[in-house]
């Protein structure tokens, strides 16, 4: 960036020594004349000095002048570059299903709709032992305006299948009524929660209605046998027998003496 020049506030320093230089000289030569010859001709002779000196001092300031860089003003600033900061990623969070809802919002497609209505079988929370053979049955409604036909699947969407595989409905259906489908599955050997979602697939391979799930707790082996009802479930636990030896009682009776004596017989004369 170019640096502003201070103004000159007076004579420059060269132009100065310059006219210095030149007074001596012409000084010079005006004692020299003097010195060599006088009348009118020296006379004439130190004015064509003069002149002479006069035109060479007006010349030499004239270059000095011309050679005086001239003070321009501050240099125009190069802006800076601003960086904007970049917007931070936004993390895609997956839905969350929510369990089973009757009567919950569904999504039609086309004239395809469902909700769910109960849990025939295996309600939420049902207790099972580790790969006990489950049989999942879901009662749905359809909500749509097209009959439900045999060849309508059901369709595993997310979470945990517990071995089961997409399964035709195998029932008709119609607008309005009711109708209970059921999967297969196998409870998984590892204890804790178990959750998969299930949703219907019509003939065009597309899933329509509410999704429906499963939710079961898989506990120790051994410690029980789940009975799957609509009500609930139930365990019938596995009872162990104590044998626990009793210690006979054993009750004496004190024999009290009596101290009536024994009638004895009178003869008779």
């Amino acid at each position: 960036m170019l640096k502003p020049m201070k103004p000159q506030t007076g004579m420059p320093r060269n132009l100065f020594l310059w006219i210095l230089v030149g007074l001596l000289v012409i000084s010079g030569v005006v004692a020299l004349v003097s010195a060599l010859g006088g009348g009118e001709s020296g006379e004439d002779e130190v004015n064509a000095v003069y002149t002479n000196a006069a035109a060479t001092l007006a010349a030499q300031m004239e270059a000095t002048l011309q050679s005086t860089p001239t003070a321009t003003g501050a240099g125009t600033p190069t802006p800076t570059a601003t960086f904007l900061p970049l917007p931070s990623p936004t993390l895609f969070t997956a839905p969350i299903l929510p369990t089973n809802t009757a009567g919950a919002v569904s999504g039609a497609v086309g004239c395809n709709n469902s909700v769910w209505v109960a849990d025939v079988t295996f309600p939420d929370n049902t207790v099972v032992t580790p790969g006990q053979a489950i049989a999942k049955t879901w009662r749905l409604q359809n909500t749509g305006s097209c009959p439900w036909t045999p060849t309508f699947k059901v369709t595993f969407l997310s979470g945990n299948a517990m071995g089961g595989v997409t399964t035709p409905i195998g029932i008709t259906v119609a607008p309005g009524a009711t109708g209970d489908i059921t999967v297969n599955m196998t409870a998984p050997t590892t204890a804790g929660e178990a959750k998969g979602t299930w949703i219907l697939t019509n003939d065009s391979g597309q899933n329509f209605g509410t999704w429906f799930t499963i939710v079961v707790k898989v506990g120790a082996a051994g410690t029980g046998t789940a009975t799957a009802t609509a009500g609930g479930a139930s365990s019938t636990p596995t009872m162990t027998p104590s044998l626990t030896p009793e210690t006979p009682t054993i009750s004496i009776d004190t024999l009290t003496p009596s101290n009536t004596p024994e009638p004895t017989a009178t003869p008779t004369p």
